[in-house]
């Protein structure tokens, strides 16, 4: 996890992360003529120069989306076609209208022949909450599909420094190596880890499927046969199937700015997620026995083409308070649901395994953060939970 210093402060919400960067810069010609060798390294310190400035970076056009889709899965060693760099999904993620857009959210490097030769995806948000001073938010971004060609020296810092302009906070999570050292430089710091969570919902198929043959796995599935049933809820919360939502959701974020720091929620964000060309999410509202709003989610299945266990995530989730009882029954509704949905664990965010709910166990993601100007804004009451 990376970033700098920013306070204590309860934090509840974070994202997908820069997936790689791929950053180099050619070898020079050897020779045993040492003449011929200086003549070669003058040559080549010439053809970095004019490969610096042989590119323009413009934000990203309806036609770039193919040759887009190409550089990607191609630079990152993915399969042709895999859904992230799909034409759909990267319209999705970077040309689709929403109510939030003021600026470019991709920025490609193209050079003299029109060929793609970086890229960086911007997502803006703001770390909201009443303990911020001033307005009570502060714009934030992370990038995303990251990339830079080997041949182009130093594309990806200028693609990097063009996404830094969008926001005040940046911030960010996992990363290859190539990219943390170029971060490094752009004064990101490492933060505490922080992890997902994982819960069997099904364990005897999850272990089948799994080819389950390691200790660890063993391990586990012998914890979830002998681990006692969950506590049920101790309060009463129903689930409500929506096909968008709406300004039913605004007092939800309203109330639980007063006890937490949050990213961005808006149902304009909420309805993107619904819009998703693949594995469509879907959407709850989370009501109480009053029948009165107390929150909402998003969950979705990712299903594994060689018949592996089938992932139930909970993308988003959010309540009005932090009470932890209502917190507990909105992670069993939802687990429950999923359970429905077909899938055969759950995988959940920081904020309900810091309730210490039974049979939640970490799987691992890590962070980077970096606050540029204004990043002391965020220093307010309470301390930073992960």
């Amino acid at each position: 996890m990376w970033g700098r210093a920013v306070g204590r402060m309860r934090v509840v919400g974070f994202a997908e992360g820069v997936r790689r960067a791929n950053l180099g810069m050619p070898s020079p010609p050897k020779s045993d003529d040492p003449h011929s060798t200086l003549r070669a390294s003058l040559s080549q310190r010439e053809r970095d120069i004019k490969t610096r400035m042989n590119y323009v970076i413009r934000p990203l056009r309806i036609d770039d989306l193919d040759a887009l889709g190409r550089f990607l899965t191609s630079g990152l060693g993915a399969a042709p076609g895999a859904d992230f760099a799909a034409p759909a999904v990267l319209r999705w993620k970077f040309l689709d209208p929403t109510a939030a857009d003021s600026q470019p959210r991709s920025w490609g490097a193209v050079d003299g022949s029109g060929a793609i030769v970086g890229h960086v995806g911007i997502v803006l948000t703001a770390f909201e909450s009443a303990a911020i001073p001033g307005d009570g938010r502060v714009g934030a971004l992370h990038m995303i599909d990251w990339l830079g060609s080997p041949a182009h020296r130093g594309v990806g810092a200028s693609l990097m420094r063009r996404a830094h302009e969008a926001a005040p906070v940046q911030f960010g999570l996992g990363g290859s190596s190539a990219g943390r050292s170029v971060i490094k430089g752009g004064g990101y710091r490492p933060m505490p880890p922080a992890f997902l969570h994982r819960r069997l919902l099904r364990p005897l198929r999850w272990f089948r499927r799994s080819g389950g043959t390691s200790p660890g796995q063993l391990a586990r599935l012998a914890r979830e046969l002998v681990r006692k049933r969950s506590r049920r809820p101790v309060v009463t919360l129903e689930l409500q199937r929506v096909e968008s939502f709406g300004s039913e959701i605004d007092s939800v974020s309203t109330q639980a700015r007063e006890a937490m720091v949050l990213t961005t929620r808006s149902a304009d964000r909420l309805n993107a997620f619904l819009r998703f060309p693949r594995q469509a999410p879907s959407g709850f509202l989370i009501r109480d026995e009053r029948g009165d709003v107390r929150g909402f989610a998003l969950l979705n299945l990712i299903a594994n083409p060689d018949g592996g266990p089938v992932v139930g995530k909970i993308v988003d989730c959010l309540l009005d308070g932090y009470d932890f009882e209502y917190w507990h029954a909105a992670f069993v509704l939802l687990s429950d649901e999923l359970a429905r949905q077909g899938a055969d664990v759950a995988d959940a965010a920081p904020a309900f395994a810091e309730h210490g709910l039974e049979g939640v166990e970490p799987v691992g993601i890590g962070e980077m953060r970096r606050h540029a100007d204004h990043g002391d804004r965020l220093v307010g009451r309470g301390a930073w939970r992960r």
